[in-house]
């Protein structure tokens, strides 16, 4: 009888403030409080508490190829030791790869595909934290044809209409992959109808698989001498021009990303002894690119911190940690198990995104 005597407005103002494992034994107090702690306005108001009040953690990979369990991942503190928090089972097994490649983290939500060195249709969004995941269905069957080439995906939130949505990019097969453009269609998977719209066949330039989402546009590099986005709520595609110096740079020696909230650049040769980070200072200007810092070390960059931070594996396989600050190589407090090729991270915001959703499934 006590929980109705809340109004609404305090009873979010006091449950957002809440951490998701309390929320989700707070279901269990009335049917009223499971209905509205699984709302979709509590659950948006949830995330922009959380994000305000900086309640990130980094989601990490681990595979192992002599485990049981090849592939678990680790929900761990932003700070500087990385305390685990909580293990996680993977969602989803692989037949062909040994992992599925994490596209992009927003809100809590993952997308994996398995795609990271053959090609299959398999897709999912997953939120680690309340072990639920939903496999998005197959593109219409039409699309899915032996004409069909390469294809990449992206991952974004559309804030317009509180929508996450997965878009992919399938470029026709027999073309010239040298060309400018490319024949290609565009299909988008809406959270909202669970379902996928195919659009019309357009020309596009060939992308490199990585994505930086930043002030809510997915960002691709080109195999050209720009960058390609594409606005997760009005769905357009836009340039936005590389700095000159890196205009003739073989993309497979650049790596987009977003460093501190800005659309950023690594540029490195493997094991040159160099990398070049470049930011826009201000989104959209193309003048405003300029070189944030350069690391001299032998290393690849392996994954960025919130707190600027970068983490590099060096020749000998082990991560070290590039404080921005200080200018310093620095050891890596982060604890890896099994094989280093595996091993990947991604800023996670705590969330209860899915969990409105009957048709998740619940990793148990």
């Amino acid at each position: 009888m006590a929980t109705k005597l809340l109004p609404d407005d305090l009873l979010l103002e006091i449950l957002v403030r809440l951490p998701v494992s309390s929320l989700l034994r707070f279901r269990c107090v009335s049917r009223s409080w499971c209905t509205f702690i699984t709302g979709p306005t509590f659950i948006s108001a949830h995330i922009h508490h959380n994000s305000i009040a900086n309640r990130y953690r980094v989601l990490v990979r681990i595979f192992d190829p002599e485990a049981d369990k090849k592939v678990q991942y680790k929900l761990c503190q932003d700070n500087e030791s990385m305390d685990e928090i909580m293990a996680i089972d993977s969602p989803c097994v692989s037949q062909i790869n040994d992992f599925f490649r994490m596209v992009g983290c927003v809100n809590g939500l993952v997308c994996l595909s398995d795609d990271i060195v053959e090609e299959t249709d398999a897709l999912i969004l997953w939120n680690p934290i309340i072990r639920r995941f939903l496999t998005l269905p197959q593109p219409n069957a039409d699309i899915v044809s032996a004409d069909m080439g390469r294809y990449v995906y992206g991952f974004g939130f559309d804030s317009l209409v509180n929508d996450y949505k997965v878009i992919r990019i399938l470029y026709h097969g027999n073309q010239n992959f040298e060309a400018s453009e490319l024949e290609a269609l565009t299909a988008i998977f809406r959270l909202s109808r669970g379902s996928w719209e195919i659009n019309s066949s357009t020309s596009l330039p060939l992308l490199d698989s990585r994505q930086a989402y930043v002030h809510g546009v997915i960002h691709w590099l080109a195999y050209k001498s720009f960058i390609l986005g594409c606005d997760a709520s009005s769905e357009k595609f836009k340039k936005i021009m590389l700095p000159t110096s890196l205009q003739n740079v073989n993309v497979r020696n650049l790596t987009i990303a977003p460093w501190c909230g800005l659309l950023s650049i690594f540029e490195s040769g493997i094991w040159s002894g160099r990398l070049c980070l470049w930011t826009m200072k201000d989104y959209g200007m193309e003048e405003s690119w300029v070189k944030q810092f350069v690391i001299e070390y032998p290393a690849i960059v392996r994954s960025l911190r919130r707190n600027g931070n970068v983490i590099l594996e060096n020749i000998e396989g082990g991560l070290r940690s590039y404080n921005h600050k200080t200018n310093q190589i620095e050891d890596s407090k982060i604890p890896v198990e099994g094989s280093i090729r595996g091993f990947h991270m991604k800023s996670y915001l705590e969330s209860l995104v899915l969990l409105d959703r009957v048709d998740a499934q619940v990793l148990l």
